[in-house]
C-alpha cells in the first residue's frame, strides 16, 4: 500500500502530532503518539469531515489527514489487504524455484502450491538467504535464468544473518538492481532483484 500523511492523532487519550503510515499489514504512528495497529485490529472506520475514524483492538483512533488524504485512507483500507503471495508474484500460473529452506509458515503458505523443482518451468526465483554464502548461491542460480527475477528473503532486526546493504551490494555488482520490497514475517524481509538493461 504504501501511504503516508502528515497530521494529528487522538489516540488511547493523547493528542499529538504525527507522520501516519499505511502498509498492508499495519498502520504505523511515528512523531509525538507512536504506535503501530494491525488491520486485522482494526473493527470499522469511515470519514468525518478531515478526519480518519478507526476503531482498533476496541479503542477509537483518531487521524486528522484532510478531507481528501482521509478519503483516499478509508478507500485503501476498504480493499483487501494483498497475500504475501500475490506481493511475491507467486501462484499456481508463477511457479516459485526456491532456493534454500523454507522454514517460515507466512512463507511456506504463500508458496503453497505455488512452487516448481525445474527451473525451465519457474517464472519467479526465491532464494532464502541465512549468510553470505546462500546469496552467492543463489547468483549462481539466478544468472542461468536472467529472465526470472531473483526474491532474496532474509533475516531482519534481530534475526539479520546478512544485511540489506551487503545484498544490494553484491547484486548490484553483478549486474542487478532492486525493484521491489516487502515483509514476509515479523523476522523475515525480502526484495527483489532483476538483471541491468
Amino acid at each position: 500500500m504504501g501511504r503516508e500523511a502528515s497530521g494529528r492523532c487522538h489516540w488511547k487519550g493523547e493528542s499529538g502530532a504525527v507522520k501516519a503510515l499505511l502498509e498492508s499489514s499495519e498502520i504505523i504512528l511515528r512523531g509525538e503518539i507512536r504506535g503501530r495497529i494491525a488491520r486485522a485490529a482494526i473493527s470499522a472506520f469511515a470519514v468525518e469531515a478531515d478526519t480518519l475514524v478507526l476503531t482498533a483492538g476496541g479503542e477509537p483512533l483518531r487521524l486528522e489527514l484532510g478531507g481528501t488524504e482521509a478519503g483516499k485512507w478509508a478507500a485503501m483500507l476498504a480493499r483487501p489487504a494483498p497475500t504475501l503471495a500475490h506481493k511475491l508474484g507467486v501462484g499456481p500460473a508463477c511457479r516459485a524455484f526456491v532456493i534454500g529452506k523454507v522454514d517460515d509458515p507466512e512463507l511456506a503458505a504463500a508458496l503453497a502450491g505455488a512452487t516448481t523443482s525445474s527451473l525451465a518451468d519457474a517464472a519467479v526465483l526465491i532464494a532464502v538467504l541465512n549468510g553470505e554464502a546462500d546469496l552467492a548461491a543463489a547468483f549462481d542460480v539466478a544468472r542461468t535464468v536472467p529472465r526470472c527475477p531473483l526474491w532474496c528473503v532474509y533475516g531482519k532486526g534481530r534475526f539479520v544473518t546478512v544485511g540489506d546493504a551487503a545484498i544490494r551490494s553484491f547484486m548490484r555488482d553483478h549486474g542487478y538492481r532492486d525493484n521491489k520490497s516487502c515483509g514476509v514475517s515479523d523476522r523475515l524481509t525480502a526484495t527483489r532483484y532483476g538483471k541491468a538493461r
